[in-house]
């Protein structure tokens, strides 16, 4: 098939798309000065960027970058027990796993919460009657979920790290193990039923307690992820280093360094750019971006956004980096989302193994391709459901849910309504594009930011949403004119 040449529009749309980031950047950067509120309460800068100070107003960030500081020789230590296990070609890989990620929580935190975690593990792996077995496995995923949502919301900072005896960061990092392990004991389960079902046996090979505790226990995916299905990580199972010679460890190794370096250069260019432009400090002040100028506002929910990807480009990368040494079958790393037009792809291709396990658990076990399109409806909007209610039960994360629920059944009609690659689909569909990019600033602070988005973008005038529409409909062209280079590679 002949490669197909991008239009002239779309280059054009490319190159005003690259403009106005680069405009909207620099108004940013002139906001990003010591005159903004709390500056001073930011942590000191590099030294080669003095006076400059840091913004360190993510939380998550710099909860991994301490976590990393206290914990990150474990991620060591696990690569030379797996090489050891390679090298003496040790068979019991789940018990050693699950060993060492015992011990390492127990040096991390403490007993109690090692009971916690093993706690969880037995709820899901025992008690599942042959007879309702997935109904059971979700009656206890949605149990559990309630339960972190009761402590998170109502519970979360005042007695529990007490009784647990953790600092609230300690506490923040269990509270996100166990709603990983939430999603890792479903898939667990459900895969067991499954493979239950199809052998005719009542324990299937690779789906054994000491299997289950591995998969939850695996150190370098226990913190940030991703939390891959476990049709994935049985791939560990397969003892694929047997076959293998000795000398194949250093290519490995070398492999596993590459992929590091490159998590390391993105964590970088994130610190390195929270000198510069102050991001999550801006959107402390409500003031402030409800008098900024808008390109800056734009710019600052982008750069938002950017930041949003590059740090999981470092959560992900990292976990999939030595997920690859091991053996397993990682997914691949988000998609970069400056390049996102469809909203439907942001969710496929940003967090893929949350997308694999809401696709494969819930919507194709609620419709089928061939079903009506009422069915797939209800089925996608029971997909949005889990992810509200496993997100936690705020205000912001239902906003956010339900926006990129109805944008995509838009983003549907629109595609189905339209040819491809036209330039209807384009006009069109950034009108549904706009919304679902503000849907996002709700999830990544709060519903007041983004409901200044929101007024913004809609109550200041037809001439405000115009330009706004003008430059989303260069982000939009921009992507297609992506794809259209990747398929000609291809």
């Amino acid at each position: 098939m002949m490669a197909e040449r991008p239009s002239l529009e779309l280059i054009v749309c490319g190159v005003l798309y690259i403009c106005c980031l680069a405009y909207a950047f620099y108004k940013n950067y002139e906001l990003s000065n010591e005159h903004l509120k709390n500056y001073s309460s930011l942590v000191e800068g590099w030294s080669i960027f003095k006076p400059r100070r840091r913004d360190d107003f993510d939380f998550e960030w710099e909860n991994f970058l301490t976590f990393i500081y206290r914990h990150g020789i474990f991620l060591w230590l696990h690569v030379a027990l797996m090489e050891i296990v390679r090298l003496g070609r040790i068979r019991q890989i789940s018990s050693v796993i699950s060993t060492f990620g015992l011990i390492a929580i127990y040096c991390m935190y403490n007993g109690k919460v090692m009971l916690v975690l093993l706690m969880q593990t037995c709820t899901f792996y025992y008690g599942n009657p042959r007879t309702a077995y997935r109904r059971t496995v979700w009656l206890k995923t949605f149990a559990w979920i309630a339960l972190i949502n009761y402590f998170k919301v109502w519970y979360f900072y005042d007695k529990l790290n007490v009784h647990l005896n953790i600092d609230n960061d300690q506490l923040l990092e269990l509270n996100l193990i166990i709603s990983w392990n939430v999603i890792k004991c479903a898939s667990f389960c459900l895969d067991k039923a499954t493979e239950q079902e199809s052998t005719g046996t009542s324990e299937p090979a690779y789906y054994g307690f000491v299997d289950l505790l591995a998969y939850l226990m695996y150190f370098p995916l226990v913190l940030m992820g991703p939390a891959i299905i476990y049709g994935r990580f049985k791939t560990v199972q397969q003892l694929s280093y047997l076959k293998k010679s000795r000398s194949a460890s250093l290519k490995r190794i070398t492999l596993l360094g590459t992929r590091l370096a490159m998590a390391t250069f993105w964590a970088i260019v994130m610190l390195a750019g929270q000198h510069f432009l102050y991001v999550n400090l801006m959107h402390q002040d409500l003031a402030l971006l409800e008098t900024i100028n808008l390109w800056a506002l734009y710019g600052l929910g982008f750069l938002m956004g950017q930041f949003f990807y590059i740090k999981y480009i470092v959560f992900y990368g990292t976990g999939i980096a030595f997920g690859h040494f091991d053996g397993i079958d990682m997914p691949p790393k988000p998609i970069c989302i400056a390049r996102v037009n469809q909203y439907s792809d942001m969710w496929k291709y940003f967090d893929r193994s949350l997308y694999e396990f809401l696709f494969k658990y819930i919507y194709t076990q609620l419709c089928a391709r061939t079903s009506p399109m009422a069915q797939k409806v209800l089925a996608s909007l029971a997909t949005f459901a889990f992810i509200y209610v496993w997100h936690g039960v705020f205000k912001f994360i239902l906003i956010w849910s339900l926006t990129n629920w109805v944008c995509i059944l838009l983003e549907r009609l629109v595609n189905h309504c339209t040819p491809a690659n036209s330039r209807w689909r384009a006009l069109i569909g950034t009108h549904v594009f706009i919304p679902s990019v503000l849907s996002n600033f709700f999830f990544f602070t709060s519903e007041h930011v983004g409901f200044i988005y929101l007024r913004r973008t809609y109550a200041s005038g037809i001439t405000n949403y115009l330009g706004l529409y003008a430059a989303s409909y260069c982000f939009y062209q921009t992507g297609q004119l992506v794809k259209c280079v990747q398929t000609n590679r291809t």
